[in-house]
């Protein structure tokens, strides 16, 4: 009998891979694609006559536009089906890849890397939502992880792949090479809408609380990100941000079907899994941006010695991912994300004593133990958030945890550019002490996020 109800579970597993699959080709294509045109910046520049600060934007307005619009779009997807969003996602993401690579100035670049986030919205506001809701709950915990896996694969090979890229046969295929991926993501979706019967209401749109999120997103990115502003006009997209902001819970608190019911925000264990997931946004963007200017402006590595280093953390993530899917259900969600936080919280404080004598291989290893953490983390964390909600609002909160993630990065990415360019004068102990500072504060803020899980368990029992 437990033969027969391994060799169920097994058959079941292999049903699952081709809903995996298709979810995580969206994931792939909106990771992959950021980390391509990073390694492709210099040359952009130098294609258009453009200054690096103005073909930053296409980075920058992707982001953006993906921020602002991706609750809207899970909010869709929830009354129409997510498959439907997503095969749409993958049809625009195509058509704006393709004039991507055909662009012949900087503006024009911008303008359909503006639209590509959009599309890019669309992906990632319904991949988690397709597994949880063409997946058995039983078995979201491995296919969870497996996205995570698929999530950390797009870091991994992005600037990888980039470079090559670049090397071989020119920029432009930096976009173009995205129109396969989508043609097999769009065959995997189309074959599931098919056979697969979603479940899904007729939810309110609620799209003046939706425009109004939006424009709150939106005016605090832009905030973050733009460095060049000074005086007032550095402080606009910050009060845009805030009337938005209140307009947006004003009018959420008076419609009958807000965008997230209310009575999730007392509850903990919705709240702590939010908050955690901001942390985590934070904390992996200064992972991100410390090591290279570390590693070029002080200890004068090659860049590819650089990238080596860079990559170490997603590979963790990778390597433990799918693993982490399979222990929820041994482990659970609390000790599975406490346990990654606690692997988070020891590589970053580590860091924080860094020495200028310090060997590459030594933070390649302490950022593949932070991507470890990570990767142990993010699988039970979105299994958290998304059993928050029933099945009818599981785009709109896999949105939501799309949009916090992608703040807490803007905030950690803000937040490290402007001590490192404030101390960029002061020579390599200034660059020492700051670095040590930013590992630090992003521990400190992994542990007040941990000591958050410990209260939720207590709050529990």
């Amino acid at each position: 009998m437990q033969g027969l109800i391994a060799i169920n579970q097994q058959h079941a597993s292999t049903r699952d891979w081709p809903i995996i699959f298709t979810a995580g080709v969206g994931f792939f294509l909106s990771t992959l694609d950021t980390g391509i045109i990073n390694v492709a910046l210099p040359t952009l520049g130098q294609t258009f006559h453009v200054s690096v600060h103005v073909v930053a934007w296409t980075v920058t307005l992707y982001l953006l536009s993906l921020s602002a619009t991706i609750v809207v779009f899970g909010r869709i997807s929830d009354r129409i089906g997510r498959l439907k969003v997503y095969s749409m996602g993958l049809i625009l993401f195509a058509i704006t890849s393709i004039l991507c690579g055909a662009s012949f100035s900087a503006p024009q670049l911008i303008l359909f890397r503006g639209l590509q986030g959009m599309s890019a919205a669309m992906l990632q506001a319904t991949s988690a939502a397709i597994i949880t809701t063409c997946i058995p709950k039983e078995r979201h915990g491995t296919a969870l992880g497996t996205l995570g896996m698929i999530l950390g694969l797009g870091n991994v090979l992005g600037p990888s792949a980039g470079g090559l890229i670049l090397s071989f046969v020119g920029w432009r295929w930096i976009f173009w090479i995205n129109i396969p991926i989508c043609a097999v993501g769009l065959w995997g979706s189309f074959r599931l809408i098919r056979v697969t019967k979603e479940q899904y209401g007729r939810v309110s749109l609620n799209l003046v609380s939706n425009i109004l999120l939006g424009v709150a997103t939106f005016g605090l990115l832009y905030g973050l990100s733009a460095n060049s502003l000074h005086g007032l006009s550095r402080m606009l997209p910050f009060c845009l941000f805030a009337l938005a902001l209140i307009g947006y819970m004003v009018w959420d608190t008076r419609v009958l079907y807000p965008i997230v019911p209310l009575s999730l925000f007392r509850k903990v264990t919705f709240v702590v899994p939010i908050l955690s997931g901001l942390v985590l946004g934070f904390a992996t963007a200064i992972a991100f941006i410390v090591p290279p200017y570390f590693l070029e402006e002080v200890t004068h590595l090659e860049p590819w010695q650089v990238g080596l280093v860079n990559l170490t953390s997603p590979l963790g993530l990778v390597m433990l991912s799918r693993l982490s899917g399979k222990l929820i259900g041994i482990w659970g969600v609390g000790l599975l994300t406490a346990s990654g936080f606690g692997i988070m919280f020891i590589a970053l404080i580590t860091l924080g004593t860094m020495q200028l004598n310090w060997h590459a291989a030594s933070y390649g290893t302490l950022l593949l133990l932070y991507g470890m953490g990570a990767g142990l983390f993010i699988p039970a964390n979105l299994l958290a958030i998304m059993g928050s909600v029933d099945h009818e609002l599981q785009g709109t909160i896999g949105s939501i945890q799309r949009m916090i993630h992608n703040i807490g990065l803007a905030v950690g990415t803000s937040t490290a550019t402007s001590m490192i360019h404030f101390d960029s004068n002061l020579g390599a102990a200034g660059y020492l002490s700051t670095f040590r500072e930013l590992w630090i504060i992003a521990a400190v803020a992994v542990l007040i996020a941990l000591l958050g899980m410990g209260s939720l368990r207590l709050f529990r029992r």
